[in-house]
């Protein structure tokens, strides 16, 4: 049998939208997190609370040891729950040999020529799944599945089925009647100074409030000794 996503312990019951991001730095480190969004009422309809639900299915999954060094939080929503997943890889060789990827595309190319990168994966292992009736049960079925990826770099070449130009992220809709399942790209040695400068301002806000708060501060303290002390000199 062929390797089932392995969210999909996440995905028992039908109902469930997963979004799934990367960012790939001009370094090519790459930060992975990625959404599964349930409705309240499916999960009520699943013999559990949204918290005991949200609480149990974050612990099954981190006490895999395949996955003891990723960060799991939960949100409950009104409406709408969801599981956030985060992970940090040093470099695209890393990131395809992780349990994540391994469960979606099982392996990619990586090819490096000149200053430019190309990667490619292998086809999608749920889609194929689907196609060769191997699911574990029709349960399995996610209702939609969106890789985005946000470079650091321009992009020479890709097969996305999206184009956010200003924020330079890429985007894949993995779908059971999709044509397209792998995902192509490739990196160019230009940078989007723009995007990753935006990305370290989101990043690190509060560091960056606290320290314009200080420096404002103090440059406030010294004008005022420095008006202090002009004053007692006139005297």
């Amino acid at each position: 049998m062929k390797k089932i996503l392995f969210l999909f312990f996440l995905l028992i019951i039908t109902g469930c939208d997963v979004q799934y991001n990367l960012t790939i730095t001009n370094k090519e480190e790459v930060k992975e997190n990625f959404y599964v969004y349930i409705d309240n009422k499916t999960i009520s309809n699943n013999s559990m609370t949204v918290d005991e639900y949200l609480d149990y299915y974050s612990n099954l999954y981190t006490n895999q040891s395949a996955y003891n060094n990723i960060k799991i939080t939960t949100k409950k929503g009104n409406e709408v729950s969801y599981f956030l997943v985060k992970n940090n890889y040093k470099n695209l060789d890393e990131y395809i040999k992780s349990y994540t990827f391994k469960n979606m595309f099982s392996d990619a190319d990586i090819e490096r020529v000149g200053k430019y990168t190309s990667f490619m994966t292998s086809n999608n292992v749920y889609l194929e799944a689907v196609e060769n009736g191997e699911l574990l049960s029709e349960q399995a079925k996610y209702d939609s599945f969106k890789i985005s990826i946000k470079f650091y770099n321009k992009l020479a070449n890709h097969n996305a089925d999206e184009i956010d130009e200003k924020n330079n992220i890429y985007s894949w809709n993995i779908q059971e009647h999709s044509s397209k399942d792998y995902i192509y790209f490739k990196l160019s040695p230009e940078i989007r100074y723009d995007v990753m400068i935006k990305d370290y301002i989101l990043n690190n806000l509060l560091a960056i409030v606290i320290a314009g708060g200080l420096i404002l501060i103090i440059t406030f303290c010294l004008i005022y000794v420095a008006i202090k002390i002009k004053k007692n000199n006139e005297i």
